[in-house]
C-alpha cells in the first residue's frame, strides 16, 4: 500500500485504513495492526494515526480497547443516522425534493408493510394512529405523524428504509409544519388526516399491498396540497381538528 503524502495527514490516514480494512476483508472484532505499524506502513507519525482511529470510533467503525489494539466494529443504526443526518443538513434539499423523496419511498413501505407485517409491528403502527387521534397541539401532531410513518417503515421490514427515514427527520419535522399551515389554509383539519392513516393501516392489516400504496399516496396527496398552498406562511396555523 502506498504511503500517505498529502494533506490533510489524518483524513488520509482515516481513508487508508478504511480501505486497508477493506482490502484485507477485516470484519467486526477483528484486530487492526499495532498503530506503529500502522505510521510506518503510511509514512506518518503515531498521533497521525491514533487521531485517525479515534475518527473512526466516532462513527463506529472502530472500537478502541485500553492497552490494546483497536479492533473494527460494525457501525450500528444511530452512528449511521448521525453521519447521514449531518450530510443531509449540509446540503440545500428543497421541500419539494423531500415530498419527491416521500411520494416515492413512503408508498412503497406501505405496499412492503403489507407484505412483511408481523402482530407487533402492526401494533406500533395502530399505537402511533392512537396518539394521533388524541394530539392537542400542531407539534404533538407532528411527533405522531414521524412515529406512524417510523413505524410503517419498521413493518416494512427495510433497514435502509428506516435508517434513511430517521436521517431525514428534521427536514421532515421542517416540511409538516409547512404542509400543516398550507392544508389549514386550503380548508383541511386534523380528523381528514385521521382518517387518512387509518386507511393506511387497515390495508396494511388486510396484506393488502395495493390498497396500502394507494391509501398512502392518497395521503401524500393531503400533503401535496398543504405543500403547495399559496396561503401558507412561516408560522404556526390555528390547530383544526374538524
Amino acid at each position: 500500500m502506498p504511503k500517505v503524502q498529502r494533506l490533510p495527514l489524518t483524513d488520509q490516514v482515516t481513508e487508508a485504513i478504511v480501505e486497508l480494512i477493506d482490502e484485507e476483508g477485516l470484519r467486526d472484532g477483528a484486530t487492526l495492526p499495532p498503530t506503529g505499524e500502522l505510521a510506518a506502513r503510511f509514512g506518518v507519525s503515531v498521533p497521525v494515526v491514533r487521531e485517525s482511529i479515534a475518527g473512526l470510533a466516532t462513527i463506529g467503525l472502530v472500537k478502541r480497547q485500553q492497552g490494546r489494539e483497536s479492533v473494527v466494529s460494525t457501525p450500528d443504526a444511530s452512528h449511521l443516522t448521525r453521519l447521514l443526518s449531518w450530510r443531509i443538513a449540509n446540503a440545500e434539499v428543497s421541500d419539494e425534493e423531500i415530498q419527491q423523496f416521500r411520494e416515492v419511498v413512503e408508498v412503497g413501505n406501505a405496499r412492503l408493510a403489507a407484505a412483511n407485517r408481523s402482530d407487533g409491528s402492526l401494533d406500533q403502527i395502530e399505537q402511533a394512529l392512537q396518539a394521533l387521534r388524541s394530539v392537542d397541539s400542531p407539534e404533538s401532531l407532528h411527533d405522531a405523524d414521524v412515529a406512524f410513518h417510523s413505524a410503517v417503515a419498521h413493518a416494512a421490514g427495510n433497514d435502509l428504509f428506516t435508517l434513511t427515514l430517521d436521517a431525514l427527520e428534521p427536514l421532515l419535522r421542517r416540511i409538516r409544519q409547512r404542509v400543516w399551515n398550507g392544508w389549514v389554509a386550503e380548508g383541511g383539519d386534523l380528523e381528514s388526516i385521521i382518517g387518512a392513516h387509518a386507511a393506511i393501516l387497515e390495508a396494511i392489516r388486510d396484506g393488502d399491498g395495493e390498497a396500502a400504496s394507494a391509501a398512502m399516496t392518497a395521503h401524500l396527496s393531503q400533503a401535496r396540497q398543504g405543500l403547495e398552498s399559496p396561503l401558507d406562511s412561516d408560522g404556526t396555523a390555528p390547530f383544526v381538528r374538524s
